[in-house]
């Protein structure tokens, strides 16, 4: 039997540790201060001649800000897979090309499998962060949990919402793209505004959530987005609602552009630490 510090297993969780470390910009010798040990320790167990007990793993990942359930199920995922470890079109019994037309023709099924593919994306491209320590996405089905991904970045919890383009809105304009993102809840309910009137209906409240997140795939068949603050969203304009409810209400349509125009930018991060310099003079 291979020892463990020398196993495939042993070496990848190397590998994910070194690229923790290296996303926290921290050298060998700064980690190794933080942790008390000299520099011969950390270089030892990142090239896996040195095996790590459980109690450094914590250590480390404590000052890495990540996990270590994390890396545990990446390790699980990749060499200890389910007992059925079948990808679902081989246990289906049906091809790549078999899917592609079964969502091409099932467009509500494309479209919401397409959703579910871009939160993935918005995770794997953003919230996979040193300074994010946290993020949740709550059962779908729980109505009095608000937004996509709870996060907490930097120590402070943020709500996002994540939202798709209306594929009828898609223009190229001169150098630019067009659309127009559909931001309301899934179904109608009666909501409670803060000046205490009642309304019944779909659209989204301001400050129900920190940030919106648009996934602008169909512009280029990229993996873009773009964010804006819930406070800079368009508030809706519909006659039914008087002036103060338009006030408290998000519009239904929002235009989206890429590449973006404000109140959309393409850097989460900006508008996560401006939001924090807010809450920070507010409570100064």
């Amino acid at each position: 039997m291979i020892k463990s510090t020398f196993s495939k297993e042993y070496q990848r969780l190397c590998e994910l540790i070194i690229s923790a470390r290296q996303k926290s910009r921290l050298t060998q010798v700064e980690l190794a201060e933080l942790l008390g040990k000299p520099q011969s320790f950390v270089s030892k167990y990142e090239r896996g001649e040195r095996r790590l007990d459980v109690i450094e793993l914590f250590q480390i990942a404590n000052i890495l800000q990540i996990h270590p359930v994390d890396i545990m199920m990446q390790l699980k995922l990749e060499f200890f897979p389910a007992e059925n470890p079948k990808n679902i079109l081989d246990l289906w019994e049906i091809t790549s090309q078999d899917l592609t037309e079964l969502l091409n023709q099932n467009p509500s099924l494309r479209g919401m499998l397409f959703g579910y593919a871009a939160e993935f994306k918005l995770h794997e491209l953003w919230l996979n962060h040193p300074d994010i320590t946290e993020v949740v996405k709550d059962d779908d089905h729980d109505r009095k949990k608000k937004g996509d991904r709870r996060i907490v970045y930097k120590s402070y919890p943020f709500i996002i919402e994540a939202k798709s383009l209306q594929t009828n809105s898609i223009a190229r304009v001169a150098e630019q793209w067009q659309g127009k993102a559909q931001v309301d809840a899934s179904d109608r309910r009666t909501i409670f505004l803060p000046d205490e009137s009642e309304v019944t209906t779909t659209l989204l409240q301001i400050g129900e959530f920190d940030i919106l997140a648009v996934n602008v795939f169909p512009f280029e068949n990229k993996w873009h987005f773009v964010f804006a603050k819930n406070q800079d969203l368009p508030r809706s304009t519909w006659r039914g609602y008087t002036a103060k409810q338009q006030s408290f209400l998000l519009a239904s349509l929002i235009p989206v552009t890429w590449p973006p125009e404000p109140p959309f930018v393409d850097n989460l991060y900006t508008l996560l630490d401006e939001l924090i310099a807010e809450r920070a003079k507010k409570i100064s």
